[in-house]
């Protein structure tokens, strides 16, 4: 029996120019998602099949290269001179061990996650009052209802009072008919 081989299957050459490109990419700071079209049109794929490919067989294989781009990426950066003094001037904020660049960002983090949970406070809040004055309208409402006659208990006492009507009219004629 013949071996069927798809026509789009990938071949170890795409899956080493595609390593190489997004390491590449990771190694000068760019994104996998860049690195992922650059891929596409090498190879004439789609950027969602190299980063299908990428993500689901290849990234485990290349971790190595991954970790060796990434302390790459880390040694070409250098500090920025302005604002590093004042930076380094800041207090620590959570132990000794912590660099100096770091504080700030934890402080913003900080400033951040206590803003967004005091936000959150108030969502719950303001959910907890609009449930109870969402159960108050549906009570009022009910009650309403309640009081509210239906077209058929209309049409029932129409027909009970057009029967009385009747019934009167019946006994009054008996009664000029005996006279």
């Amino acid at each position: 029996m013949k071996d069927k081989r798809r026509e789009d299957a990938w071949a170890e050459n795409h899956d080493l120019t595609l390593a190489q490109t997004v390491i590449s990419h990771i190694q000068n700071g760019s994104t996998q998602l860049a690195a992922f079209e650059e891929s596409a049109s090498r190879l004439n794929r789609t950027a969602a099949a190299c980063g299908f490919r990428w993500n689901k067989e290849l990234r485990s294989q290349y971790e190595a290269e991954i970790n060796d781009a990434k302390l790459h990426r880390m040694k070409q950066r250098k500090p920025k001179r302005e604002g590093f003094a004042a930076i380094s001037t800041v207090s620590r904020v959570d132990d000794e061990n912590t660099p100096p660049k770091y504080d700030e960002a934890f402080r913003q983090i900080i400033k951040i996650a206590k803003d967004q949970a005091q936000k959150f406070e108030q969502l719950i809040q303001e959910n907890s009052r609009l449930r109870v004055e969402i159960n108050e309208l549906k009570n009022q409402k009910n009650s309403n209802l309640d009081g509210i006659k239906t077209n058929e208990d209309i049409a029932t006492e129409d027909l009970q009072t057009f029967l009385k009507i009747m019934n009167r009219a019946r006994n009054l004629s008996s009664l000029n008919l005996n006279l």
